[in-house]
């Protein structure tokens, strides 16, 4: 089971409507918190690498997060476990209707060159419950290093969406 928490805000910078989101997630053995704005990942917790990770692109402006953003989404943690628990207790005799991903888009981050580290990304969506299992391969040997998967977005249609990444240097 996955417990996940979502809230929104809609707020006004000079003359444009923006939305923003902070999205925390847990299950027995994996956790995630990620902000948004304007549905787009601005930050995420990489729990497995013990950091918070900014993955925007180069053509926006940067937008920095404040110094202990990642230490409470691990305390954090410790709260969605706790009612993970509650939950579980409560649902445990639910059957779960499942719904398959949509078929996946992946697409490179930057124009590709020889020689010039990368991102893969793989967008999955349409799937329910979340989170998706997602894996990269190479020579159909699996490739963990340089990955990363963020936490389920939750669709307005009550799927989920999930991104992975994965960090590559292109050569011939």
């Amino acid at each position: 089971m996955l417990l996940l928490t979502n809230k929104s805000s809609t707020f006004i910078s000079s003359v444009f409507l923006h939305e923003g989101g902070q999205i925390g997630g847990c299950s027995d053995s994996d956790g995630a918190m990620m902000y948004t704005l304007e549905g787009e990942e601005l930050w995420y917790a990489d729990f497995k690498s013990g950091r918070g990770v900014e993955p925007q692109p180069d053509f926006i402006d940067h937008i920095s997060f404040n110094p202990g953003t990642y230490e409470a989404a691990v305390a954090d943690q410790q709260v969605c476990r706790n009612n993970l628990q509650v939950c579980q207790q409560a649902m445990k005799d639910l059957p779960v209707e499942k719904d398959p991903p949509e078929i996946p888009m992946i697409y490179i981050r930057d124009t590709l060159e020889l020689k010039v580290k990368n991102t893969l990304i793989c967008h999955v969506s349409g799937f329910y419950p979340a989170p998706v299992e997602v894996s990269w391969t190479k020579n159909g040997k699996n490739v963990t290093d340089g990955s990363s998967i963020n936490v389920p977005f939750p669709n307005k249609d009550g799927s989920f969406t999930q991104i992975s990444r994965l960090e590559f240097i292109p050569q011939l």
